[in-house]
């Protein structure tokens, strides 16, 4: 391995919280020219992959030491594995992304996902007759069969909904093609926007780990807003005071030329607006305005319902450094595009 594809290896774990072997022995198997962190090489997984990210961001019912209760992620061209932190985030993943008929006869989860297989620290979950593979590890094969009791006995009902994934596990269900067809029609527009701008979620998927190894983010959430013509994904990160490298360094990682994403800074409020405090507020869009993302970073102490020995974990986990580049204030705000508000 030369220099140039060491300081690749080096850097890749920043983005994905692999070790370094791991993402060397990934990046000698890409061919030659690909980037260091690939892109999806199907449009589903790329869907698949927004909605899991957004999963992530919505639906935030435990605390963990991670900001998303993911330790790591490996991306693949053909789909992605990620680590989940503990048995409880676990549950709270599968009880999201599995596809469930509520009485009233409302769909949630993804429609046509399923376990496929079952392996000795992971489980395999794909898009009914799509090209996609989620894998989720990190536990061992017990811990999955436990984790799915309870997710059923946590936050379902099963006498009362119809479990899509368990009552048809090789086919889709009706209720699953009739959501498809009612909510998820090409021809419809919103539909569209979503599709063009989903590259933006699989991206940061495959880069979450920047929550934690780039800067001392606590806790991580969001959603998914309204822009016009545009995917708006909305990260709202909390930060621990004076502790390791802040919120900027995040985006200075996602706008490197080799490892970041498509996207220009076109808005930055920060430590020099006072209305703002030490709140920071980064706006980055794609030059062909497909997708939009609005980071918004705040200083916080830890909320009151984080135990102590959990808090004590997530400290021990900060980083000591940072993404490397000048990252004052008057710097981020000249990369804006001017006449940007």
């Amino acid at each position: 391995m030369n220099a140039y594809d060491q300081s690749v290896a080096l850097r890749r774990p920043l983005y994905t919280g692999e070790g370094v072997q791991q993402a060397r022995q990934a990046i000698d198997g890409l061919p030659a020219g690909a980037s260091p962190i690939p892109v999806p090489a199907f449009e589903a997984q790329v869907r698949l992959e927004a909605r899991v990210f957004l999963s992530l961001l919505e639906n935030r019912n435990c605390y963990t030491r991670f900001p998303l209760g993911i330790a790591a992620m490996q991306p693949m061209s053909d789909g992605i594995a990620l680590y989940v932190e503990s048995e409880e985030r676990a549950a709270e993943i599968l009880f999201e992304l599995l596809p469930a008929l509520a009485p009233g006869g409302e769909l949630h989860g993804l429609p046509g996902l399923r376990i496929v297989k079952r392996l000795r620290t992971a489980i395999e979950l794909r898009v009914l007759d799509q090209p996609t593979r989620l894998r989720l590890s990190g536990l061992p094969a017990r811990f999955w069969r436990s984790t799915e009791q309870t997710m059923l006995s946590k936050w379902i009902d099963p006498d009362a909904m119809q479990l899509c994934w368990r009552a048809a596990p090789r086919t889709w269900t009706t209720a699953e093609r009739e959501h498809l067809s009612q909510w998820e029609d090409d021809n419809d527009r919103f539909v569209q926007v979503q599709q063009r701008g989903s590259w933006l979620g699989s991206g940061l998927l495959r880069r979450a780990a920047l929550l934690h190894t780039v800067a001392n983010t606590f806790l991580a959430d969001g959603y998914r807003g309204a822009a016009a013509d545009v995917t708006r994904l909305v990260v709202r990160s909390s930060h621990v005071r004076d502790r390791g490298p802040g919120p900027q360094h995040i985006v200075a990682a996602l706008l490197d030329p080799v490892f970041g994403l498509p996207l220009r800074l076109t808005r930055f409020r920060g430590d020099t607006d006072e209305h703002y405090g030490s709140d920071q507020h980064f706006v980055l869009e794609d030059p062909g305005k497909t997708a939009l993302l609005d980071l918004r970073a705040s200083i916080e102490r830890p909320p009151s319902g984080l135990g102590p020995k959990l808090w004590e974990a997530i400290l021990r986990r900060l980083p000591s450094q940072g993404f490397a580049g000048n990252l004052s204030s008057s710097f981020l705000a000249g990369l804006c595009d001017l006449g940007t508000s």
